[in-house]
């Protein structure tokens, strides 16, 4: 018989633990140093719409007692949310993620020392250079007075050196004519600079202006079309991003000048599901003596079963990364993700049958009813057909992974899992947090699995509301 998971009373716990500030007060020494840093808005350099608050990397230090000798792992990591708030808080930590944009965006949001003058001079002949050449698409290629710097014989305004066709995999109007032909020139111009953490800035924020000024998309949170705008003030909206980012760079510089205490960060690209091969293969942070080959903490955001495409709110990134230029590299990504939605599952997942995932009785139950469904409603749909198969693929993707993680993990150590139940599937409840706590500790071998209340959402399909975003705590036997 399957041991229930603990559920605390809001009596046992402490007012972090349910999302409610307590304040300055802290149990790590170098808490300080966040206050340091509380005016700056590091995390918007990049963000996508299912980015969690840092608050909690923060109550969970609190709660758990992290120190600046242990190591944080996030192997969904996201647009590092984890690992940015482990570095602020004086904690090494690592974050892998199967998203090439999310790499990046980790990367160039824990790299602080940064040559200001150099950005500052690279920024400076960037715009210099974009203004005209953006001025004459607005004016449909007419060369305009302001398209002009010093004389009359400039020629930079010239367009005939860019190739303005539009990316095989860039979804129907979702950027209108002008917007697009200048983000192909700012592109063009980015991928002349010099190949360092310096550049990677400039790629990094123009990658954030597209979906969030540019392209002709809303989120809910699925992306869709909106109505189009004929013409968007680039130059003005990504010399914005650039002044907000060089004035956080300078504010984070001040603070290391006052010995600030910050942590270090690793951030690599791969498949949760082979999250201890990979570091093993590929970390310096985690082999160094000081980990000496051990995660003391996971703190992350998996994905839960439901129709989110991850791959489809980030599609511009991708493609204006370079990464997504045809069908063969997004199946790459998509199959390097856990499954969890019905456009990431493929002929030849079996992670369900390897793992004889439906052995579980709540799993069982939940793929039993919606089989039952498609047979008594005769559903036709493929979308709709594959959702036993998201069900059972998702859990034992999961599965996989924490098998991975429990050998990484110290005696001792303590893996946490933001996650959230589900409805969008014909209403059918799936409680990801119990059934992954079931899973862990009846499979992988983890012990006093804890569901901590955080918040409540709302389900993006259906009518199922009410659903209960948790944080499934899980520990390693000593």
């Amino acid at each position: 018989m399957v041991r229930a998971l603990r559920r605390p009373s809001e009596k046992d716990l402490r007012p972090s633990m349910i999302g409610i500030d307590t304040g300055p007060k802290s149990n790590m020494e170098h808490l300080s140093n966040v206050a340091r840093l509380s005016d700056t808005s590091i995390h918007d350099w990049y963000r996508h719409v299912f980015a969690y608050s840092d608050q909690i990397i923060v109550d969970l230090a609190n709660e758990f007692e992290i120190e600046e000798d242990d190591l944080v792992l996030d192997p969904f990591n996201g647009t590092a949310t984890t690992t940015l708030a482990a570095k602020r808080l004086g904690i090494d930590a690592i974050g892998v993620d199967a998203n090439p944009v999310a790499t990046l965006a980790g990367r160039v949001k824990t790299t602080w020392d940064i040559d200001l003058d150099e950005f500052e001079q690279r920024r400076a002949d960037l715009l210099r250079t974009l203004e005209p050449v953006f001025n004459s698409i607005s004016a449909d290629g007419n060369v305009t007075l302001r398209s002009y710097t010093d004389s009359d014989e400039n020629d930079d305004t010239s367009l005939e050196k860019y190739d303005f066709t539009e990316p095989q995999k860039t979804p129907k109007d979702w950027l209108s004519e002008k917007p697009l032909k200048k983000m192909l020139v700012l592109r063009h111009h980015v991928d002349e600079m010099p190949d360092d953490e310096i550049t990677d800035i400039f790629r990094l924020a123009m990658l954030a202006i597209l979906p969030e000024d540019v392209a002709n998309i809303g989120f809910g949170p699925e992306a869709y079309k909106v109505a189009k705008q004929e013409d968007v003030d680039i130059y003005a909206t990504y010399r914005a991003k650039l002044d907000d980012i060089q004035q956080d760079l300078s504010t984070v510089q001040d603070a290391l000048d006052e010995e600030m205490v910050v942590g270090e960060s690793e951030h690599l690209r791969g498949d949760a599901r082979e999250i201890e091969q990979l570091l093993r293969e590929a970390s310096t942070l985690l082999n160094t003596g000081k980990h000496d080959g051990e995660v003391d903490y996971v703190i992350t955001s998996p994905p839960y079963p439901a129709e989110h495409d991850y791959t489809r709110n980030q599609r511009l990134e991708l493609i204006w990364m370079g990464v997504l230029e045809n069908n063969s590299d997004l199946q790459n990504i998509k199959k390097s993700n856990i499954r969890s939605n019905t456009k990431n599952i493929y002929v030849d997942d079996d992670e369900g049958e390897q793992v004889t995932i439906r052995a579980n009785g709540r799993i069982d139950a939940i793929v039993t009813e919606m089989e039952q469904i498609i047979e008594e409603e005769d559903v036709q749909h493929g979308f709709g057909q594959y959702y036993p198969r998201v069900v059972e693929e998702y859990f034992a993707g999961m599965q996989r992974h924490l098998e991975q993680t429990y050998d990484l993990l110290a005696p001792g150590g303590k893996a946490c899992y933001v996650v959230a139940d589900s409805g969008s599937y014909w209403q059918v409840p799936i409680e990801t947090g119990e059934i992954l706590g079931e899973l862990a500790e009846n499979r992988v071998g983890f012990v006093d699995a804890e569901l901590l209340p955080w918040r409540t959402v709302h389900a993006t399909t259906g009518d199922h509301d009410g659903l209960d975003e948790e944080i499934l705590v899980l520990t390693r036997p000593e």
